[in-house]
């Protein structure tokens, strides 16, 4: 499959909307997210941003409307076809085999299958470039039970990376971190989005003013703003419904 252009988005959502029963979780979510922009998702609890997340990645199907990755129509496709195609995710709470070592844990998430069949050396080669890129080299030979939370974050995020994906989607990554780990961790996600394609969630105002390139604020399930961080949060709409 080719790239698309710069001016294709990676990601574009039409008419998503997905509903339980007679709820109506997300409805007419219309979006388009680009390469080398990081992306910001906001909203007040329940507004659907992790939902919509789920229905992007496969794990939920939508009720309506159609998601297209790197051109490719993958509304119907299950979450493992989607990350073979790379599109790569972390949840809010970290899933890591805690009893094995740091290097094991990315020598598994590098060996995972993607659109070609790879070999050890291949596999190898990933998770070294996954731990470069963590900082986590000192911690290699620890088993991951042993990491301060920071580091399971980080380490989290290596995994997903190891799998070489061309779109990362981060639901909440700043949670229950120190501010120097946030810190760090920003600047790290700073420098990925050179080379991937960002869509985060997060709660913290302030990483929405000095991280996000791109503001998109949902509520009750509809976009209710989207664009340039500050004019998204400046207007009285958002200030009323997101910060009260």
């Amino acid at each position: 499959m080719s790239a698309p252009d710069s001016a294709t988005p990676i990601l574009s959502l039409r008419g998503i909307g997905k509903s339980f029963g007679s709820v109506h979780v997300l409805a007419g979510i219309d979006l388009d997210i680009h390469a080398g922009i990081r992306h910001l998702i906001i909203g007040p609890n329940g507004a659907g941003k992790t939902t919509l997340f789920n229905v992007v990645t496969g794990l939920l199907a939508a009720s309506t409307g159609r998601v297209a990755f790197l051109g490719q129509d993958v509304t119907r496709l299950p979450p493992y076809r989607r990350t073979r195609i790379g599109l790569g995710r972390t949840f809010q709470i970290a899933s890591l085999f805690q009893h094995l070592t740091v290097w094991e844990n990315l020598l598994l998430a590098g060996s995972a299958p993607s659109i070609m069949h790879i070999g050890a050396s291949h596999a190898r080669t990933r998770a070294e470039r996954a731990l470069t890129g963590s900082g986590l080299e000192r911690k290699r030979d620890q088993p991951v039970g042993s990491l301060a939370y920071g580091e399971q974050r980080r380490l989290e995020i290596a995994l997903t990376l190891a799998g070489e994906p061309r779109m990362l989607l981060l639901d909440e990554p700043m949670a229950g971190l120190t501010q120097e780990e946030r810190a760090g961790l920003a600047q790290r996600i700073v420098e990925l989005s050179a080379a991937t394609a960002i869509l985060l969630i997060e709660h913290d105002l302030e990483i929405a003013l000095s991280f996000a390139e791109r503001v998109t604020v949902l509520n009750l399930g509809r976009i209710l703003r989207d664009g340039d961080p500050r004019a998204v949060l400046s207007d009285p709409e958002v200030r009323r419904i997101y910060l009260g």
